[in-house]
């Protein structure tokens, strides 16, 4: 039996939040409306609409039904008590065991008024029961936390570690559909396989890296931009390992001396998603890197991106511009691919002709056509470039400016009435327009067809779901904060939670700085002064450096101070190496 204490009343979640004046009588008929057309739980739809929060639902339903809130960030679960409910109906209804005392069992749920299925984990476990309630996604990322995939994953890996003790002869069975959501495979290597990349899809993972060593083979994810190691998997499975992935990727997996380039389409939950995967030989064996294409960013906006008001405006005024060349500048990674296809989204109308040139083609865009360049067989950018001219275009997306007859066409292209946006990979903004007049393009080339240069990093964003505020104490980092005009202020960041993993961050954002070609700049492109000179000319006229526009976010509690300076360079690096 449920003991009286904390046994829930059989009440409806819309009339309970409407009673408690969480929502109108009006708003919940409006949710009620999306909840037959969507499918989704009620509470569900309340938060996605805007109407509340998952918090304000738990504190509220705690104290209508009189039952204890739980904040699973600040409980430590012990193994035992986790043995108390089976998995399947800890995942299947968003609850878990919590406390055992005696024969008393407290468990947390994200729907406390679920009565059927209290009683029946009352009838299997033989508990007493005492209910709590939390936000529902604390209770997923405890579930993932405690229970997750680990244990599913490492089960394959014993399994098949324990079946091969030498290389095994490959068979059909390897060539399939690949349909992560079906039924579990009869073979380990593809259970091995499909449990590695669904839970690196589930992670929001960017990339996985195979890494064989001389003992084992690691497994690792890159999550937020940073490498998390998930297993080491003995050396016997390694070329069972290593084949499926190069067969899946359509590789040849007789070639064991050379890089080697494919791809992978897999299904998850009915949505596709593509893997681009990559080969190089090691000392040790091939380590394989599957990079993960989220085709969400096909739909990302400029307000998506990252930039802050004024920023927006000043690019979108750049995208709009009838003729000229904008760069994007940053390193590998850095998500610039992502900002010109933002740009392109933009621009999109039926009234131009968009071509893009790309090595490779990541994300296919409806409407635009998109090129794939093949070096192997003379399709360079050069040459494809030449021939998109011929096709009457208005707006040029190149993937890359690698080379001086890119960067000629490029400008060419920019001066005879086309729109060219492109990336380099250089440090800042001011870098761009030096490395253009250092691959071999004249400098007055180059101040009249670049009208502006962006220049972006990535910033992990700190979890909203333990954000904590605090003043800094560190000199260093206070002198750094004055110097940019920034006193008497409060910074933020995560203690930690089963949501970030522990890490103190939850997704990424980018930080920018934009430079527009004016008079002065101008000149000194034509004078081919140095980046630093450029730099300079274009602060005093009002460009905001990135480690600026990251220490605005970093007061604003969108990411850390500590994240801004990792990733950016201020004066104080010069004066120290002055």
């Amino acid at each position: 039996m449920v003991s009286e204490a904390g046994k829930p009343q059989r009440k409806r979640l819309g009339d309970i939040l409407v009673e408690a004046g969480v929502i109108s009588a009006q708003q919940l008929q409006e949710a009620l409306s999306k909840q037959k057309i969507l499918g989704k739980r009620l509470g569900k739809v309340l938060v996605d609409t805007g109407l509340t929060t998952e918090d304000s639902i738990a504190t509220t339903l705690a104290t209508q039904m009189n039952i204890p809130y739980l904040n699973l960030n600040e409980i430590a679960i012990t193994p035992e008590v986790l043995t108390t409910i089976p998995d399947g109906i800890v995942r299947s209804h968003n609850l878990l065991p919590v406390k055992l005392e005696g024969n008393r069992l407290q468990i947390t749920m994200a729907d406390p008024l679920d009565v059927f299925i209290i009683d029946e984990i009352t009838f299997q476990t033989g508990y007493e029961l005492e209910i709590g309630i939390s936000p529902e996604s604390q209770i997923e990322a405890a579930i993932k936390h405690y229970y997750g995939n680990s244990e599913s994953l490492q089960n394959a890996v014993d399994n098949l570690a324990a079946e091969r003790k030498t290389e095994v002869t490959l068979d059909e069975s390897f060539f399939t559909t690949f349909d992560l959501n079906e039924e579990e495979q009869n073979v380990p290597i593809i259970n091995l396989v499909n449990t590695i990349i669904q839970q690196a899809i589930n992670d929001k993972a960017s990339d996985i890296h195979i890494e064989p060593d001389e003992e084992v083979v690691r497994v690792r994810y890159r999550i937020d931009g940073i490498l998390n190691e998930l297993m080491k998997a003995p050396k016997t499975i390694q070329s069972e390992l290593i084949s499926r992935l190069k067969i899946m990727a359509q590789m040849d997996i007789s070639e064991k001396r050379l890089p080697q380039d494919g791809r992978i389409k897999v299904k998850v939950q009915n949505k596709s998603i593509d893997l681009r995967v990559s080969s190089l030989p090691t000392v040790f064996g091939e380590k394989i890197v599957i990079r993960i294409l989220d085709k969400s960013r096909l739909s990302l906006t400029l307000d998506q991106v990252g930039f802050d008001e004024d920023l927006l405006k000043l690019f979108k005024t750049l995208s709009s511009a009838p003729n000229g060349i904008v760069l994007m500048t940053g390193p590998t990674g850095s998500g610039k691919t992502s900002t010109l296809y933002a740009a392109i989204n933009f621009v999109k109308s039926p009234e131009i002709n968009i071509t893009t040139v790309e090595d490779p083609v990541e994300y296919l865009i409806p409407s635009i056509n998109q090129v794939q360049v093949r070096s192997e067989i003379g399709l360079t950018f050069a040459r494809t470039l030449r021939s998109i001219l011929r096709q009457d275009p208005n707006v040029i997306l190149i993937g890359e400016i690698r080379d001086f007859e890119t960067a000629q066409i490029a400008i060419e292209s920019a001066l005879t009435g086309h729109l060219v946006f492109s990336t380099l990979h250089t440090n800042d903004a001011a870098s761009a327009v030096t490395r253009l007049i250092e691959m071999g393009v004249e400098p007055y080339l180059v101040a009249s067809a670049v009208i502006g240069v962006g220049g972006q990093r990535l910033v992990r964003k700190i979890c909203p779901s333990c954000r904590i505020s605090y003043e800094p104490k560190d000199q260093e980092h206070i002198e750094i904060l004055e110097e940019n005009g920034f006193k008497d202020i409060k910074l933020y960041r995560g203690k930690g939670c089963l949501t970030c993993r522990k890490t103190g961050y939850a997704g990424r954002t980018a930080i920018h700085e934009i430079m527009t070609i004016n008079d002065e700049i101008h000149g000194l492109i034509l004078d081919s002064a140095s980046a630093r000179d450029i730099r300079q000319a274009a602060i005093r006229s009002g460009m905001r450096t990135m480690r600026v526009d990251g220490l605005q976010k970093a007061i604003k509690g969108v990411t850390t101070l500590k994240e801004v300076l990792r990733l950016t360079r201020g004066e104080e690096i010069r004066r120290v190496t002055s």
